[in-house]
């Protein structure tokens, strides 16, 4: 039986410490279908409409399944200092005799000194004392650059006419994979003439930047201390 555990305990550990290569998949993404050109309207008396496009400005009239070029430059920054100091002093006292106390002119006295000598010996006194001292501090400091290119695919066009892009690159070179994934909303004239635009003019962005491989691995927690961590009591 003992031998059944540790042969149990030894192949959990190894499948713990065994690592996944990394993995690519090359899948046909799904055609983009264009939408319909509107109809044009026919504007009567004056030449220009207060419901057009600026005359001035550069619009990009693009259709779902075209490509834009989106230039990541984001900075991530993030510092704080909490500290905490807590300390509970608590003393409680409780006494009290069995019998109650006698006057002094009580058989001159002698009641009284039989009393306080029984209460002495029999009553009740005792005392409790504790205290509680809890002490913590974190400082956290973060700071990361991340600039990359990628190209996002227009997947849906707006009533307003922003548009709804989403992009995906995914590399695998020697080993290091690595994936990333950004989606949002833009407006047409934020499109620059090389059709490129900035993150920081993307609404509603979400980026997910992930690395698999070796090197991901070095700097990531051993699964057994964060086991430990989790389940240690102080």
């Amino acid at each position: 039986m003992k031998l059944v555990i540790y042969i149990s305990l030894t192949s959990l550990l190894f499948l713990g410490c065994a690592s996944q290569e990394p993995d690519i998949h090359f899948e046909k993404p799904e055609i983009q279908i264009p939408k319909k050109a509107p109809e044009a309207k026919k504007n009567k008396g004056s030449l220009y409409s207060m419901q057009g496009t600026s005359l001035f400005a550069d619009k990009k009239d693009l259709q779902i399944g075209d490509i834009i070029q989106i230039i990541i430059k984001e900075d991530l920054t993030a510092k704080s200092d909490n500290k905490r100091e807590l300390t509970n002093n608590r003393n409680n006292n409780l006494g009290g005799g069995l019998f109650t106390p006698m006057g002094t002119n009580t058989l001159n006295g002698v009641a009284e000194s039989i009393t306080n000598e029984s209460n002495r010996n029999l009553g009740v006194n005792f005392g409790t004392q504790s205290t509680n001292s809890d002490k913590g501090k974190v400082k956290t400091q973060f700071n990361e650059t991340f600039d990359t290119t990628i190209s996002a695919i227009i997947e849906e066009t707006y009533q307003n006419g922003n548009y709804y892009i989403r992009g995906e690159k995914e590399m695998l070179i020697e080993g290091q994979k690595q994936k990333i994934i950004i989606s949002g909303v833009i407006r047409p004239y934020d499109i620059t003439s090389d059709n490129s635009i900035n993150s920081s003019q993307i609404a509603n962005l979400k980026l997910l930047y992930n690395k698999d491989g070796t090197e991901s691995d070095i700097l990531d927690t051993p699964w057994g201390l964060n086991f430990i961590r989790k389940i240690w009591p102080f």
